[in-house]
């Protein structure tokens, strides 16, 4: 499934091109992801080779990012992904393995653990590959080349991602790794690191010459087809909502095909749709129902964990009942952001209580000292029995009183068998275990219990710190990515506008404006380059993605429109000038999503799709929306001929 996800606001206008497809239809070019026989032999290679000390331990550098440095241990020899990597491969004439992933993944965590722990496994790509691990919290570009490789080969995307290259930096083969058993993950790399071995042993100019031909000719259906002259864009923006608006499901409370989207986004599509001037008015009340029913049957009572206020980043199968047990700051921004529009839009006060919780566990929880803020905390491993954030009845019932188990069984629907359902836990792994969201409303809880409201809460209360307290004490403790970065502190800008004009509260303001000042003076080097990646005090060396300029660019003018302080205006006007002008095609108006400067082979990845698997940002479609209001303000023909291409 791909959904294109426009990043919506009152700017009306940049609904234009906003499409949603359901379905892999678009891709209609059949690839595989291995090499094709070809008629024409290729060259031979020199059989030669040079011994590479640093190849032969692992010599990950420390101070990238927490993931990166945890594995500086690891039996596994991995190397940086920098821009010598392909000529020390090609010094030992070596295939390239790659392992892309990130420490607020939950999967890659796993991945990685169950590596170390396999010997076997370890040193049959010590013997065979050289080995690269690139963390795609500071290189996504290059977890959605791989995911697009992926998808032009018909295969489900499921991070941590795997790639094999040739070391002229030609893809050989590639495969999702998702959540599997050590067992699983064993059978997969030694499978395919034995074929992609053998054949390269056999022949490897073979595979350096049609990998590099088979790369060329996928890099040509990279991009979707234009629409037709005859399209209505107006007609496809209405039809594409409608079919969106369709795919929650009242009686079960899913959202059909979200996979690992972020369920806020879905929501704040819905209420922004519900402004667009084509909307009537049963479509408007149409959707701000839909918005409103999924928010809080999947935000409200599912994914906000009870003992602290955050919100968990999505869903593990099908209901909000298994969440993803990470929190991260993009999460927390996105979904403060829809329940402050949606709390504009309806006037209910619980949208606005449950964004401002949101916020405060950000506030005590992911941010630095320096006014930063960290990537984000995974909380618990799925499948795991020693899982923090899941409860057996006994647990809960020993930590509270009577009174207070018998209110926190109705409120979180607690089972001696466990309140997991089968669908979301078919190979019952969380037999006996509990998630702790809450199952009704307040209102419906204080009348089970014949309570009133106030008394209710503070019951409430009281056992969510007992719990909260415990969870602490659990062995399993919680993994922080200590990355920050600018997309994710540039969405929180934009969350905190939105809180501001649904209230007028002007601390929402201030938040916004210290968040925004933060990332100029922090996320731009001595030249005036803004890069994405801070850590341990130090700017990463890479600069920004075309989607990092974009999202500052686009909270700039989320802030200019509330300030109207032309600081900003001519601020994001400014990152927007810079990004096409370091990513972007003077003919075309394609984006880059990286210009390649610090790699050691360019790959040209166009971030069109907010990908389901990934839960992306769209740098195109955040750049067009910019363009769109940056044309309002400015006389600039280069804005106005960027929307029309």
């Amino acid at each position: 499934m791909v959904i294109h996800l426009l990043p919506f606001n009152n700017s009306l206008c940049r609904l234009k091109h906003f499409t949603l497809l359901v379905g892999l239809a678009a891709v209609t070019i059949s690839l595989t992801s291995s090499c094709r026989p070809k008629a024409k032999k290729p060259e031979q290679v020199s059989e030669t080779t040079t011994y590479v000390a640093e190849l032969h331990q692992n010599t990950l550098s420390k101070g990238q990012s927490s993931l990166i440095d945890s594995q500086a241990a690891s039996p596994v020899h991995w190397q940086n992904w920098d821009k010598n990597v392909f000529t020390r491969a090609e010094a030992e004439k070596k295939t390239i393995f790659v392992l892309v992933g990130s420490g607020t993944d939950v999967d890659t965590l796993e991945t990685l653990q169950r590596l170390n722990n396999s010997p076997s496994s370890c040193a049959l790509l010590n013997d065979h590959h050289v080995n690269v691990l690139i963390d795609s919290n500071i290189h996504p570009d290059m977890e959605y080349f791989v995911a697009m490789l992926c998808m032009k080969s018909r295969t489900p995307v499921a991070t941590p991602l795997l790639i094999w290259f040739s070391y002229e930096g030609n893809p050989i083969s590639w495969s999702p790794v998702g959540s599997r058993s050590s067992r699983d993950i064993d059978e997969l790399i030694g499978r395919m690191s034995n074929t992609v071995y053998k054949v390269w042993r056999n022949d490897p100019a073979y595979v350096l010459k049609n990998s590099e031909d088979d790369y060329t000719r996928r890099m040509d259906s990279f991009l979707p087809k234009p629409l037709d002259e005859d399209t209505d864009p107006s007609l496809l923006i209405q039809r594409s909502i409608r079919q969106a608006a369709s795919l929650f499901d009242p009686t079960s409370n899913t959202i059909d095909g979200l996979g690992n989207l972020t369920p806020s986004r879905y929501i704040n599509l819905l209420v922004q749709a519900s402004y667009h001037p084509d909307t009537s008015e049963i479509q408007r009340e149409r959707y701000i129902k839909t918005a409103c029913l999924a928010a809080d049957n999947i935000l409200i009572r599912g994914l906000i964990d009870p003992l602290d206020g955050g919100i968990y980043k999505g869903i593990q199968k099908t209901t909000s009942a298994l969440p993803v047990f990470t929190k991260t700051l993009r999460s927390q921004a996105l979904s403060m952001k829809t329940l402050y529009n949606l709390y504009q839009a309806t006037g209910n006060d619980r949208y606005l209580a449950a964004a401002d919780s949101m916020m405060k566990y950000t506030e005590k929880n992911l941010a630095m000292k320096d006014g930063g803020y960290i990537l984000g905390i995974v909380y618990g491993f799925k499948k795991s029995q020693d899982n923090p954030c899941v409860w057996t009845l006994e647990e809960i019932e020993a930590a509270l009183t009577p009174d207070e188990f018998k209110t926190a069984t109705i409120a979180f629907g607690l089972r001696g068998l466990g309140n997991i359902p089968l669908i979301d836990d078919p190979d019952r792994y969380y037999f006996r275990k509990n998630s702790l969201t809450l199952k009704a409303s307040k209102q419906d809880i204080a009348s089970q219990l014949s309570l009133d409201i106030t008394s209710l809460s503070q019951k409430l209360e009281s056992i969510t710190k007992k719990l909260a307290k415990l969870r602490t004490e659990k062995p399993q403790k919680p993994i922080s990515e200590n990355i920050s970065s600018a997309d994710s502190m540039a969405h929180l800008a934009s969350a905190y506008v939105a809180g501001y004009r649904a209230t007028g509260n002007v601390e929402y303001l201030t938040k916004s404006k210290n968040a925004l000042s933060y990332i100029r003076q922090n996320f731009t080097d001595p030249s005036g380059k803004l890069h994405r990646v801070r850590y341990a005090g130090k700017l990463n060396t890479h600069p920004a993605t075309a989607s990092a300029y974009a999202l500052v660019s686009q909270a700039a003018l989320d802030l200019h429109e509330v300030t109207l302080d032309r600081d900003w205006l001519k601020y994001s006007y400014s990152l927007h000038q810079a990004m096409n002008m370091t990513l972007g095609d003077k003919s075309t108006h394609h984006l880059r999503e990286y210009n390649g400067e610090g790699y050691a082979s360019v790959y040209k990845t166009e971030v069109i799709y907010s990908l389901q698997s990934l839960d992306n940002d769209s740098s195109w479609s955040i750049a067009y929306a910019n363009a769109k209001r940056l044309g309002m303000r400015f006389t600039d023909e280069s804005l106005k001929t960027q929307t029309q291409n």
